[in-house]
This record gives C-alpha cells, structure tokens and sequence, in this order.
C-alpha cells in the first residue's frame, strides 16, 4: 500500500492507464481498490491537493471531481450540495446530456458522486429482483382480505322463529278432520265430527365447520380470528339457507322439497311466469287456507319474468312490472328491478331452488323453525397434534330444527323460463 498522498495518486493514476491501454473499463476488484485508495488519500487532507496538480482532462481527475477540471471531491460535494448536483455538473453527464460534442464512440468513464460509484452500464429500473425497483420502491399495501363473493342470505328471515332448549322438538297436527255439523231436528239425533291427530317429532340437526391456521398467523395477523370467524359462520349460514330447502334428512334437516305433502304444480305451456305464479298462489291458498308470504325464485326466472311485457296490436309494449325510469305504465312508485314483489307478494332469490323452479308458500305460520342458541365460534389447539406443531383449529357451529305444520301450505312450481 502507498504511504503517501503522491504514491496513493500514482497508484490510482497507473490503475487508471493499464485500463485503458486493455480498452476496458475498471474490474470489479479495481473499483474496490481504487476506492481503498481514495478513502486512504482523504485520511491524509491532501488528495485535493495532488488531484489538482495533475492534467484536469487526464481520466483519474474525472474520477475524483466529477469530469470537470478545478477542485476535488470534498470541494465538489461541497459547492454542488450533494451527489446529484455532482453527477449533473460532471463531464460524463455533459457527454450523455449533449450528443453532438461526444465522438461517434464514447464512454462517460466512472462519476464519482459520493461514496458510491454510479457507471453508465447499470439501468435502474422500477422492476427487478425483490419487487418493483429491485425492492427499492414498495408496493401500496391495502389492509384487509378481498372475500370470495356469497349469495346475499335471505331464505331463513322468511321463517317464524323460536328458540329451543332440547335436543327434540314435537308437536301435534291434526292428519284428518271430518266436519259433519248439520241442522238438527227437535230432539234429533246429533252428527258426529271426527278428528285424528298425530304427534311429529323434529331432531334438531348440527352445521358445522372449522379452519386449521397457524398460531404465528394469528399472533401476527390480529385481525386475522375475527376475519375467519365472520367467513366461518357466514358458510354455515350458506348450508343453513341449503338445508331449509334441499336437506336430505340424516344428518341434515329434511327441507321444505323433500316435505311430504306438499303440492307440485307445472307452469302451463302457454302461460309466462307471472301467470303461472299466479294461479299457484290461488291454488295454495284454496287447498291450505293460508294466503302464501313468499315466493323463493331463481335469480334467472326472476329477471326473465321482471322483463315481461304486454302487447298492444301485436308489437311488445310497456314492461309490466314498470320500465327503467317510471313506474308500472308511467305510474310511479312500483317495485323497482330488485324490489322483488309479485302479485303483492314477497320474493326471495336462492340459487338452492334449481333454474326453472320456485317455492311458494306461507312460511310465517304453516313452518317453524327452531334455533339452539345461536352460531358458535371456538378455538383450541388440542386436535390431533396441533399443539406440537403450533396450529390451531377453528371452529363454527349452530343447532337448529325445522318443523312444516301444514305440508299443503307449500307448493313447488316446476317449468318457469
């Protein structure tokens, strides 16, 4: 290692030139050691002072001040205010900058602006390893999870509800009731009236789910639990709306499709939706006496029988339900696309009722459904082996049961468009 200002220069200056004699720029291990010797020559207060006396156009001058003749280093970062100022008032920069008075092949050489070297071969760039910017510009975080989207639920608000403390629930229903009052003559003899009943029985059926996670997740995520915890019982409530109407029985409730004795009823070739709908409902209401309170449509049927029209001299007309900016005929304050009413009656959109199918019935009196408590949500790390492995199980659950007191109060409409 040179022990003075005049050898570290020299040193640095013949560094310089063998480069340049190959036709290369600096090797990395030069680079590294003609920064030993710059830093070396700084510790002496003297390299300004050598880097002056040299030729200001010879290569090691651009190195240390910048491209330009006069001062060194510490005077350059001083006068300019910091390494950008350096880099844009060197001499490399000029050539870059001005293409006419740089030769047809040309290289802007090391520009020394701080500590740390800048060459004209390293393209900084937003993307690169590690991210964007190689790391160097993070990304916008956005706090929070984008779910999966459910269909909104809305089947079981439709049902009379209670709560219930066992495990059964029973009830009794009349199955036959033979009405024979009559007018009876002075001392006649009187008719008799008959009825049988029958006691139903009605398990109170489990839903449940659970989500392995890890105990560092939760400890690092704190709203990580109660995010799973809403998602948890949100699907269970999803298989709750599935059962109420598609439960095959067993370990599911027996839903309202699968009743005995409720009606079935095939739309008409020649009628539309609307129409078939509404001789459901009259035909309901004849046969259980209970006016229906909900019509449970697929999405799809409701649309198509939104966009019903009438016809006028055999042209499509008006919408019947009202258009997209009045109301039924320019009559304002019909439903509007998603107030989902018909013939005066509410409707509920499932996908669980199949295309081209609907239920209609009377809901708040001819079922029952029956909840035991509420949706639990619970955490334990004692499953399998859990503990060992720092996990932890979560878990949802609800009981409920679903009684039909009046079998003939439903009525499945099949065939809708």
């Amino acid at each position: 290692m040179p022990r003075n200002a005049k050898q570290l220069a020299d040193a640095m200056e013949e560094m310089w030139a063998r480069a340049e004699r190959e036709g290369r720029d600096l090797a990395a291990d030069e680079r590294s050691q003609m920064e030993v010797l710059i830093d070396a020559a700084k510790q002496q207060h003297s390299i300004e002072q050598q880097i002056k006396q040299m030729d200001p156009g010879a290569p090691l001058a651009g190195l240390m001040n910048g491209g330009g003749g006069g001062g060194g280093w510490g005077e350059a970062q001083a006068l300019r205010g910091g390494p950008g100022d350096v880099f844009v008032a060197s001499k490399g920069y000029q050539l870059i900058r001005d293409p006419g008075s740089r030769p047809q092949s040309f290289s802007s050489g090391l520009i020394e602006v701080s500590n740390v070297p800048l060459e004209r071969k390293g393209t900084l760039l937003e993307t690169g390893v590690g991210g964007p910017g190689g790391g160097l510009v993070p990304p916008a975080y956005q706090p929070g999870v984008v779910s999966k989207l459910f269909e909104p639920l809305g089947v079981a608000d439709v049902f009379a509800q209670s709560q219930t403390t066992g495990s059964q629930i029973r009830y009794v229903v009349e199955g036959t009731a033979t009405n024979a009052a009559a007018g009876v003559a002075e001392a006649g003899s009187k008719p008799e009236s008959t009825i049988a009943m029958s006691e139903v029985v009605e398990p109170v059926k489990k839903i449940a789910t659970w989500l392995p996670i890890s105990d560092e997740l939760l400890e690092d995520g704190p709203s990580v639990q109660s995010y799973l915890n809403g998602r948890l019982s949100l699907f269970v409530n999803l298989e709750e709306e599935r059962q109420l109407l598609r439960g095959a029985g067993t370990n599911e409730l027996v839903g309202l499709f699968g009743r005995s004795g409720i009606n079935t009823y095939t739309k008409a070739a020649g009628d539309d939706n609307a129409t078939g709908l509404a001789k459901v409902l009259a035909n309901t209401a004849g046969s259980s006496y209970l006016q229906p309170d909900t019509i449970i449509l697929h999405p799809t049927n409701w649309l198509n029988t939104r966009l019903l029209r009438d016809g006028t001299g055999g042209t499509v007309g008006q919408f019947l339900g009202g258009g997209p900016f009045t109301g039924a005929y320019g009559n304002a304050g019909a439903p509007g696309l998603f107030g989902q009413q018909l013939w005066n009656t509410r409707v509920v959109l499932s996908t669980h009722v199949g295309a081209g199918t609907a239920l209609v019935g009377n809901f708040g009196q001819a079922a029952h459904l029956w909840r035991r408590g509420g949706v639990s949500v619970e955490a334990t790390n004692s499953h399998s082996d859990y503990f060992r492995f720092n996990l932890t199980a979560i878990r949802a659950e609800e009981r409920l049961g679903l009684g039909v007191y009046r079998p003939v109060a439903f009525t499945e409409v099949r065939g809708l468009s």
